[in-house]
């Protein structure tokens, strides 16, 4: 049962209202009786989500209570042995049966299937109650509000006086495939930019002009899950591509090169995490980090050097309390005293000195991430049933030139278990003042999630990757990327 309760969260996606010209029908899924041995709780809520989901279309729309609703919808699991039944019956306020269907299957992958089977069979049914049903709710006129200030405009909000100029912006058109990271490449003769965008399973190489152009995708074996890509410039100019996978719940990374339109491999099994990034707003290096046999993150950032399939360790960077290869980066105070900034587990933002003393951290949480990858947990230290550990990757941090700190937030609402699901992002910017990071700016929020974003300080423009589709059945879900001109 608990394997159920997982799968059925991570398939969870968020409830969308499509809007039509006639008003949608109202309905509310009230509690959903569970007939099984055990995790009856876990399920009652969970089948009352997935029904609710699944209802939402442009006709009907879910809403949170019954004292909102024009129709209220009820049901039952009844499990015996590996054959299960869902039954639901759809009520109007005065007590009318308006709907009434139920589904059978046998064992707990038709379950998921069924309930979308089950909301199918309720919608038509509840469709015919909207032309009868009278609501001054969804009536066509809506009163007046007092007029209030409009907010500011642009794609770059400033608080207060620190607000300057911020020009027009650039979208994608959609993307096939649920792109989880993004990494830049070089500039092009012809101005257009290399990126690369990476999804679970598939490395796409895209030029980026008037629109996104797929020059070639590369996929990976089924047992491999990608957690990071990031580029650094090889020293014949050609761009290199490092491609942190996770194998058997241990890091098996691989590098890539462009050579002409194609991606050329040149190392795998590579024990080890990269990340490209400039420290301090610098130039970008290349740094390294391993696994520990009981750790997620083992020892100290290292800068790495490659040499064919070979990987050359140096100049070790001492990380502090919550700092791993993806959640630090340096920035230096107006006296030039390099500081670290960290991103924690929960979000905060957190600045230590060089003796890894904290100086700061912040009230508010910032990051958010649905990439993670699983880890074998240890049986002498298992607290649960789950024999494997879920571990979230997290926002990057972006150290500017001028010192200034970007972090990525997104926010949305978390389902149960281990899986998480945001529907809206936005960036922040950050000055070190002597004693805390203050605003600086930061972006509108987005309608999607945001998995990913990028600083190009050679052109000012900030790229944010946003998930416009979820995966679904019978597609691939698709992402865009959005580019902002920040001045």
């Amino acid at each position: 049962m608990k394997k159920l309760v997982i799968l059925l969260a991570a398939l969870l996606i968020p409830l969308s209202v499509a809007t039509s010209f006639a008003a949608p029908l109202r309905v509310y899924v009230a509690d959903i009786t569970v007939t099984v041995a055990q995790s009856g709780a876990e399920m009652k809520q969970i089948l009352q989500t997935l029904l609710a989901s699944r209802l939402n279309s442009a006709t009907i729309v879910t809403v949170g209570s019954a004292a909102e609703a024009d129709v209220v919808v009820s049901g039952s699991y009844t499990a015996f042995g590996r054959v299960f039944s869902l039954d639901a019956v759809g009520k109007t306020a005065g007590g009318a049966v308006a709907a009434r269907a139920y589904v059978q299957g046998e064992g707990q992958d038709d379950l998921i299937p069924a309930v979308g089977k089950l909301a199918d069979k309720l919608s038509p049914e509840l469709v015919k109650v909207n032309s009868t049903v009278q609501s001054p709710a969804v009536s066509g006129v809506i009163a007046s509000e007092p007029p209030i200030q409009k907010a500011p405009t642009g794609d770059v909000i400033r608080p207060k006086d620190d607000r300057s100029n911020s020009g027009g912006g650039w979208l994608s058109k959609r993307l096939d495939g649920v792109a989880n990271l993004m990494a830049l490449g070089k500039t092009l003769p012809d101005g257009r930019r290399e990126v690369f965008l990476a999804e679970e399973r598939r490395l796409s190489y895209y030029r980026q002009g008037s629109e996104m152009q797929l020059v070639t995708a590369t996929e990976f074996k089924n047992t491999d899950k990608i957690i990071s890509v990031d580029t650094i410039a090889a020293g014949d100019g050609a761009t290199d591509i490092y491609v942190t996978i996770i194998r058997s719940g241990e890091p098996s990374s691989q590098v890539w090169q462009v050579k002409g339109d194609a991606l050329i491999p040149l190392a795998e099994k590579l024990p080890y995490y990269f990340r490209t990034v400039g420290l301090g707003g610098e130039a970008k290096k290349l740094y390294a980090q391993s696994m520990g046999r009981d750790s997620d993150f083992f020892g100290d950032v290292t800068e790495a050097t490659r040499n064919g399939v070979e990987i050359s360790l140096k100049n070790r960077i001492e990380m502090p309390r919550y700092g791993t290869i993806y959640t630090f980066n340096t920035f230096r105070d107006r006296g030039g005293k390099l500081l670290m900034v960290v991103i924690n587990p929960d979000g905060y933002l957190i600045v230590f000195d060089q003796q890894q003393k904290e100086l700061w951290r912040s009230n508010d949480k910032f990051g958010g991430s649905e990439l993670f990858f699983n880890k074998a947990e240890r049986a002498d230290v298992r607290v649960i049933d789950d024999a494997t550990r879920w571990i979230f990757m997290n926002q990057r941090l972006q150290v500017l030139p001028n010192g200034e700190i970007l972090v990525g937030f997104n926010d949305g609402f978390w389902v149960l278990g281990n899986a998480r699901s945001y529907k809206k992002g936005a960036v922040y910017c950050f000055g070190w003042n002597g004693s805390s990071l203050e605003e600086k700016w930061r972006t509108k929020e987005t309608q999607n999630y945001m998995p990913d974003y990028y600083f190009d300080g050679t052109r000012n423009e900030l790229l944010m990757l946003q998930t416009v589709a979820r995966p679904r059945l019978a597609s691939t879900g698709a992402s865009t990327l959005t580019i902002k001109k920040v001045e």
